[in-house]
């Protein structure tokens, strides 16, 4: 039996409860095994309460299976399954803060490029589910509006991280996309909002595929996430859902001349920090947005290994000075 005797005091990355036959269940890190939760009568009277609150919450947002919850001082992201025996809920702990890149682990030697003041174009930071992706991107805009100033906005499905307000003399607004307003409308919203970041929370299907492609020409930060097990993938994966709306060529030309770069991320394997990283970058990048305008995607893992290590190299000299 755990020893926890309030929902807060419980160590979890996902909580599964409100089956009507089978134990609740959770898991300690992303990826991890998923145990019954034996809970004591103290705590098993906080979380009937916190199910309770996801059922009333579930109610009130029409059209969704996603919603958000403040129970006991603590924000919860709430995902539905609705399953053969019933709804579960699946719960994750909404962190309170917005961490630095640096604190995420990604590398010294990669934040200089990141925080580039003229970057534009698409941004895609990917990885496996649960791998902090959105995590990652609000923590990107945050530190480019404290270093550079400006106006970022945001259209996500669930807002799940506080990155509304001011960063230094930069302002960011968090919008939601999705529900009772489509993502056409959405997007077109975020496009008039004359923002110099726009982030969208992931590329779900073609729609939105298309559209930060076509936007990257702009002049534009565009930053997004999606789920996919490497930089390349992420790039074959976004060619493919934008070719179900635009020609095949365009979107390979799109992607040459509009995409700024790639951030794969994923947790070690115990789920913890500090994550491993692959990055790509276009910025004077001519060979690799050949490769792209050809659509040889299998020739970039060549490129991303040099760019890579340059960073590096080049780094570490100018850690030895500055020291």
């Amino acid at each position: 039996m755990l020893a926890a005797t309030t929902v807060k005091e419980l160590r979890f990355s996902e909580l599964y409860l409100g089956h009507e036959t089978l134990d609740d269940r959770f898991s300690e890190t992303p990826g991890a095994d998923v145990n019954i939760l034996s809970a004591g009568p103290a705590l098993r009277r906080d979380l009937d309460l916190l199910l309770a609150m996801c059922r009333d919450a579930l109610a009130a947002v029409s059209n969704s299976q996603r919603c958000r919850v403040l129970y006991d001082g603590v924000p919860y992201h709430v995902s539905v399954m609705r399953t053969t025996g019933g709804t579960v809920f699946v719960l994750r702990r909404i962190a309170g803060t917005i961490p630095s890149l640096s604190s995420l682990g990604i590398p010294d030697a990669y934040l200089r490029r990141l925080q580039v003041r003229d970057m534009s174009g698409l941004f895609i930071i990917s990885g496996p589910s649960k791998s902090g992706k959105t995590t990652t991107a609000c923590a990107l805009i945050k530190q480019r509006l404290q270093a550079f100033g400006g106006l970022a906005v945001t259209g996500e499905e669930l807002i799940e991280l506080p990155l509304e307000g001011h960063h230094g003399t930069g302002v960011c607004y968090q919008t939601t996309i999705g529900g009772q307003l489509s993502f056409r409308e959405g997007w077109n919203n975020l496009m008039r909002s004359g923002a110099q970041i726009i982030f969208v929370d992931e590329i779900r299907d073609e729609e939105s595929a298309a559209a930060v492609l076509r936007a990257s020409m702009e002049g534009r930060l565009i930053i997004t996430t999606i789920p996919a097990d490497s930089a390349i993938q992420a790039i074959i994966k976004l060619d493919a859902l934008a070719a179900e709306r635009l020609a095949p060529a365009s979107v390979k030309t799109l992607m040459a001349d509009g995409l700024a770069g790639v951030l794969h991320q994923r947790l070690g394997r115990d789920g913890k920090q500090p994550l491993m990283t692959e990055t790509l970058f276009l910025r004077d990048a001519l060979r690799t947005r050949s490769i792209l305008r050809d659509g040889a995607y299998d020739q970039l893992a060549v490129d991303i290994k040099q760019q890579m290590a340059a960073m590096i190299s080049s780094y570490e000299p100018a850690r030895r000075v500055l020291a």
